[in-house]
């Protein structure tokens, strides 16, 4: 049983705090919404700090269509997403929050200073300006009562809520966090899952 005390109320619960989880914690926010964001890690971007070697390729400066053209599958996927926020939109949002930026080789992004940790800074900054509250907690369970979410649950702990986005990443590098619990969490809410499948993997010679 969950004592009163360890219960929280927010608005909107978002799950996983990468890079996705933060931009929609901060949007949120944004609009007046009481935001908590669950972490299961020590700090908020904890994978985005150590990619494209730890510069964090952000986006390439490229159209809409170039991306999906060079999707391998499915591509077309992906058109509302980018129709909606094209890799132009992602330059403009991180410069608007003080990050400078520069394109290589390929048209690839990156912060201007060739810190992933940079890109990480920011978010928070940003975060922290909007009244976002971050809790280091592992969400295992999201409650649903006719059809609508009431809280979730993790660390003995049970966060009240109206709404939850689940950004908790894939399956793609455990030690970082990405265990696959969304998931679990998505199928335990009636979604169906399709199996994943190693995408970009080392190669041991």
């Amino acid at each position: 049983m969950t004592h009163m005390k360890n219960m929280i109320t927010r608005d909107l619960v978002v799950i996983g705090g990468g890079p996705a989880g933060m931009m929609a914690a901060i949007t949120a926010a944004e609009r007046g919404i009481k935001v908590l964001l669950a972490e299961r890690n020590g700090f908020t971007g904890k994978k985005l700090n150590i990619t494209g070697k730890g510069r964090c390729n952000i986006t390439n400066n490229c159209s809409e269509k170039e991306v999906i053209d060079n999707t391998p599958r499915n591509g077309k996927f992906l058109y509302s997403s980018l129709n909606i926020f094209p890799p132009s939109k992602t330059i403009e949002y991180f410069t608007g929050l003080g990050l400078p930026l520069k394109t290589e080789r390929g048209n690839r992004v990156f912060p201007v200073s060739d810190k992933a940790t940079d890109v990480t800074f920011v978010l928070r900054k940003r975060m922290r300006e909007v009244g976002v509250k971050v809790e280091q907690i592992r969400v295992n369970k999201i409650l649903v009562t006719n059809g609508k979410v009431i809280a979730v649950e993790g660390n003995g702990k049970k966060i009240l809520c109206k709404a939850v986005v689940l950004a908790t990443g894939g399956l793609s590098y455990p030690k970082t966090g990405s265990t696959g619990d969304g998931y679990i969490m998505a199928e335990e809410l009636g979604h169906r899952v399709i199996p994943g499948k190693a995408s970009i993997v080392p190669l041991v010679s």
